[in-house]
């Protein structure tokens, strides 16, 4: 986990799903650290709410440069995966390293 290189409010950071490492990925919340668990999706993933969108649309998650770096995934908030209205930030399982690797549902958090 560092600081980017360009954005002094973005982090870039390494993901495991036990059995891989997932890198880079731009990320800027704070409100996690290094070994936390927190869902994450990949190029691909639908996302059910988009918090740059004032409509809150759904989107498709793609590989995006951000600020130079191109991020291979995105870590997910409760609002973005539909389960809060509050962007209170990352999701943060808890006691759940069993959880890496296996599809993220509500019942997690």
């Amino acid at each position: 986990m560092e600081k980017h290189p360009n954005a002094d409010r973005l982090r870039v950071i390494s993901l495991s799903d036990g059995q891989r490492t997932i890198e880079p990925v731009v990320c800027g919340a704070w409100n996690f650290e290094e070994g936390a668990v927190v869902p994450l999706a990949l190029p691909g993933a639908t996302i059910p709410h988009d918090n740059h969108d004032p409509a809150g649309q759904p989107f498709v998650l793609g590989k995006a440069k951000i600020r130079g770096v191109e991020s291979q995934g995105m870590i997910c908030s409760g609002k973005e995966l539909g389960l809060s209205d509050a962007g209170s930030g990352i999701i943060v399982l808890k006691n759940s390293e069993e959880l890496l690797g296996q599809t993220f549902n509500s019942s997690m958090n």
